[in-house]
């Protein structure tokens, strides 16, 4: 048994906050909520293979328009220097 005075008052102690208010929610939600930003969007939803190949459609496409154009304006170019226009 214990000796009587063993026990030492340590007075009042300041009530408790919620365990909650130390969670960072931002990270909660970057864990377990589905992705909401565009730019990362194939990741999250498996499609990083359709969408690489989408993008590099677009590239063939901007690269296939450009040469058009660069070929027109050399056509413009040789009609000037043979004064046709």
């Amino acid at each position: 048994m214990a000796k009587r005075g063993a026990i030492v008052d340590m007075g009042r102690h300041k009530a408790l906050g919620s365990s909650w208010r130390s969670m960072d929610s931002m990270a909660y939600s970057r864990s377990y909520e589905p992705e909401t930003r565009p730019e990362f969007r194939c990741y999250v939803t498996g499609q990083a293979k359709a969408w690489q190949a989408e993008y590099d459609a677009k590239v063939a496409a901007d690269a296939k328009r450009e040469a058009q154009m660069q070929a027109l304006l050399d056509l413009k170019q040789r009609m000037l220097d043979k004064n046709l226009l």
